[in-house]
């Protein structure tokens, strides 16, 4: 039987072991350099995003909406048939103008709206997962029926 040392010996080589001969052959050492990526080209056809936005910009408030809509790209940017790539800035996806017509809604809730309440002021404006909450089509809103006390009882009249 082995002692307690020797058994987390084994079982540390083992995993080093393991390490080393899975990395693949081909695999860069590490202090090679990072594969540069080649520069987003900047947005085209924005009709409701400020027009003078990075990619980068416009890139994080989609992933932002990604998550607020429980969606990927495609779910509003069309494919192009000849790359077979997402188009970003056609417009042949119809959902593409719903969800500009959804900017401007909570902009407007947001700028022309939420800014009239100064006791308590809004601390967060309103955003597409308020009201979708990770949903492409939000659930419609049925409240919890509401309870009310049991009447009192009746008294009979008195004679």
């Amino acid at each position: 039987m082995m002692p307690r040392s020797l058994h987390l010996l084994a079982a540390l080589t083992l995993a080093a072991s393991v390490a080393v001969f899975a990395q693949a052959p081909d695999a860069k050492p590490a202090d090679a350099a990072p594969r540069q990526r080649r520069p987003m080209p900047a947005p085209t056809n924005l009709k409701v995003l400020p027009k003078d936005m990075t990619a980068q910009q416009v890139v994080a408030i989609m992933h932002k909406w990604e998550g607020d809509l429980g969606v990927e790209c495609n779910y509003c940017h069309a494919k192009d048939d000849t790359t077979g790539r997402l188009n970003f800035a056609s417009d042949a996806n119809p959902i593409k103008d719903r969800a500009r017509v959804m900017m401007k809604m909570t902009h407007a809730i947001n700028a022309d709206y939420l800014t009239q309440f100064t006791d308590p002021k809004p601390e967060n404006g309103v955003s597409c997962g308020t009201c979708h909450r990770g949903m492409a089509k939000p659930s419609v809103f049925t409240p919890p029926p509401h309870e009310r006390p049991a009447p009192p009882p009746s008294t009979p009249p008195s004679r």
